[in-house]
């Protein structure tokens, strides 16, 4: 097999043998295995067919030029050419099994522009939901430094909120200040107030959890009600202050996190990392998509957002006051 003498499939990266089963792309010729080919179900240079891609040509091309003379693996038009000793994005792949691929067009709006020097089309991409709300304001932490805001998801619902937008490190941080609220209210409520909390356990397992008139009745009557009161007050103060704090922070805190993964992915790509599009599940039509549309579809499955990751912390925290 002359012609493929060191050449390596750019599916799984091994080089071409005498014997191996070989399909060629009829539009720009790549090689690949033909298992490797079902499985990417397409050609992976299918995004540079538009640019006239050929394989072979592209190939000796770079076997007449020095190494140090290497283009920067984009195309005149500007589109990303994966190289086989380029690195994988670890850990990831651009499409998810269960939703189609966005029209090309997507974050189209946001074209040349950037906000605090991190390209707008990919923190769109990132955001994916309620970009209307978000982009706007991140326009304003980016030009005018502006610190804080208010998020009523955010002063509702608290922690889940921030598991819910992908903040995991604060949602997990703010689900342990208000477990250990709740556990320090309990330890409070069993050594100041002893005869209001056996009163109070006493009517829970009695009612199964219904109190009645007559309950709140002997509740009153305990000689510590007082004390007890004021605890219970003094705990939703704090957890009330908790939620205003996080409703003036959880938008410039979000707008941290968008960026962090936006320049992540960037860098990565600088350095030579590459994506391979990989077949859809649920008979769901696979696209012919260039890297920058990948790039976008993988930001937007990092990011966007997660009811699993909210009723998980929900749960947790819900087994930890029980506990």
């Amino acid at each position: 097999m002359p012609l493929l003498d060191g050449i390596k499939c750019p599916v799984c990266g091994v080089e071409f043998a005498d014997g191996d089963d070989v399909v060629y792309c009829p539009d720009c010729g790549t090689p690949h295995h033909r298992e490797c080919y079902k499985t990417a179900g397409h050609c992976v240079n299918a995004g540079l067919h538009k640019t006239g891609y050929n394989f072979y040509d592209e190939n000796i091309k770079k076997a007449e030029k020095p190494a140090e003379a290497q283009p920067n693996n984009t195309t005149p038009d500007g589109f990303y050419i994966p190289k086989q000793e380029d690195k994988q994005t670890q850990g990831e792949a651009p499409f998810s099994p269960f939703m189609a691929a966005p029209a090309p067009s997507f974050g189209k709006e946001y074209d040349g522009q950037s906000i605090d020097d991190v390209p707008a089309k990919d923190i769109a991409a990132a955001v994916r939901t309620n970009t209307n709300r978000f982009m706007p304001l991140f326009r304003k932490f980016g030009e005018n430094g502006k610190k804080a805001g208010w998020n009523w998801g955010a002063f509702i619902f608290g922690p889940y909120y921030l598991l819910f937008r992908k903040m995991y490190a604060q949602g997990i941080g703010l689900l342990c200040i208000q477990g250990a609220i709740s556990y320090l209210g309990s330890y409070f409520m069993a050594t100041k107030a002893p005869k209001f909390t056996e009163t109070m356990q006493n009517i829970m397992t009695a009612s199964k959890g219904v109190v009645s008139q007559l309950d709140m009745e002997a509740l009153q009557a305990t000689n510590d009600f007082a004390v007890a009161t004021k605890i219970s007050a003094i705990m939703l103060a704090v957890l009330l202050v908790i939620r205003v704090i996080t409703a003036f922070f959880a938008d410039r805190i979000y707008f941290g996190t968008i960026k962090n993964l936006v320049k992540d992915v960037n860098e990565k790509l600088k350095d030579g990392a590459s994506f391979s599009a990989v077949p859809t599940m649920m008979n769901v039509p696979q696209q012919e998509l260039d890297e920058e549309q990948m790039k976008l579809l993988y930001l937007s499955r990092r990011g966007g957002t997660s009811m699993f990751a909210a009723l998980l912390g929900y749960l947790a925290l819900s087994i930890i006051q029980m506990l």
